[in-house]
């Protein structure tokens, strides 16, 4: 039954999610249900899980300190899908890098495709595969440089297959036009060329991809959407997201400042920011996730914050993980990845970029269970 539940998983959470988003995170979240019956106890000591404990306790003394209103409750409720990181890592004890790496790449792959398809065959104005353009782009950044992984410490001429993965991530990105996931393609970047740059036939091979995807988008006659989206910025076209995004987070630090040990909540979050400043009725959230948690949970909030989405670089307190460099990738990757995303559109309570966050998650759990239960001392 393992067997068949460790396939779909991978399958569904991994290859799917740029392409038909909320079946594939129902079905991922349907297989880390029905798994829960395999976690080890061992699971337990990992520092991540620890450190996600650390993250959802605060919270939830917040919402004790707050008063314990109904609607507070919710955002445990939202945040709930992160227990799949315990199933996620019982059922992926074996998967390697290269199967995992492998699995992400055929993601970004199809990602990229359906994109295209999106821009040129139905002419839309940005891609998103049937989901929201920013999320669909954020889902592609994170699987096509996490794909890289498959390639750390393998030393066969195959590793340069997985350069792909960020090629597609760069095409996803731009045929959305979204801003957030380009600026995070950049850092993801900069972490991949460090930690590659031991290899340095992989390292050339990732620094000649800018080119490439200039040269690319040169030959296809996209070089203006390229060139448009980098001025987006300080257009016109998004002078009203900028100025709506600054109000947010205007609104998130005056909330903070009125209440900076546990927040205002968040059953009244959007309705307190908008008594204070003029943010649109449409918006939910505010965001961003710091924003977001800081507002809602003040200290409290931020400690809960730093809990979950740095939760994988606690994995490098151990010296045997720091010895294996795959770990060292996804730990950088997976944290720096979501928390650039989740700077200036959340990714906590978002369920296809979440989903494939605790799915990354759990995968480095495994990786560092496996890592230390190997260690002899």
């Amino acid at each position: 039954m393992f067997e068949a539940i460790r396939a779909t998983l991978l399958v569904s959470g991994l290859v799917f999610p740029g392409i038909a988003a909320y079946t594939a995170v129902y079905v991922t979240l349907a297989c880390m249900a029905l798994s829960l019956p395999g976690v080890e106890r061992d699971v337990l000591r990992s520092r991540i899980v620890m450190g996600l404990a650390v993250g959802l306790a605060a919270l939830f003394v917040s919402i004790l300190l707050n008063g314990a209103a109904p609607g507070d409750w919710t955002v445990l409720l939202i945040l709930l899908p992160f227990v799949g990181v315990l199933p996620v890592a019982a059922v992926l004890k074996r998967v390697t890098p290269v199967h995992f790496g492998t699995f992400c790449l055929l993601g970004a792959i199809a990602a990229a495709m359906i994109g295209a398809i999106d821009v040129f065959a139905l002419d839309a104005t940005r891609a998103g595969g049937g989901n929201n353009p920013i999320h669909y782009a954020s889902v592609g950044a994170m699987l096509g440089f996490v794909s890289l992984v498959g390639a750390v410490g393998n030393r066969s001429g195959a590793r340069f297959i997985f350069v792909f993965g960020p090629a597609a991530a760069a095409a996803a990105v731009l045929l959305s036009e979204s801003r957030g996931p380009m600026l995070a393609i950049c850092v993801l970047m900069v972490i991949a060329l460090a930690i590659f740059w031991r290899d340095r036939k992989m390292f050339l091979a990732l620094l000649a991809l800018p080119l490439a995807v200039a040269l690319s988008l040169i030959a296809s006659g996209e070089g203006q959407r390229a060139m448009l989206l980098f001025w987006d910025v300080l257009s016109e076209r998004t002078q009203s997201s900028n100025d709506q995004r600054w109000l947010m987070y205007n609104a998130a630090l005056q909330m903070f400042l009125q209440s900076p040990l546990w927040g205002h909540g968040f059953g009244d979050l959007m309705e307190t920011a908008q008594t204070l400043l003029p943010i649109h009725e449409r918006y939910d959230n505010l965001h961003s996730d710091f924003a977001n948690l800081a507002a809602l949970g003040g200290i409290l909030g931020i400690i809960t914050y730093f809990g979950i989405v740095f939760s994988p670089l606690l994995a490098l307190l151990s010296s045997v993980a720091r010895s294996d460099r795959a770990i060292v990738f996804l730990a950088l990757a997976v944290s720096g990845g979501n928390a650039t995303l989740g700077l200036t559109n959340a990714i906590l309570g978002i369920l296809p970029q979440m989903t494939l966050f605790v799915l990354m998650l759990g995968y480095l759990v495994a990786l560092e269970r496996r890592a230390e239960l190997a260690d002899p001392q």
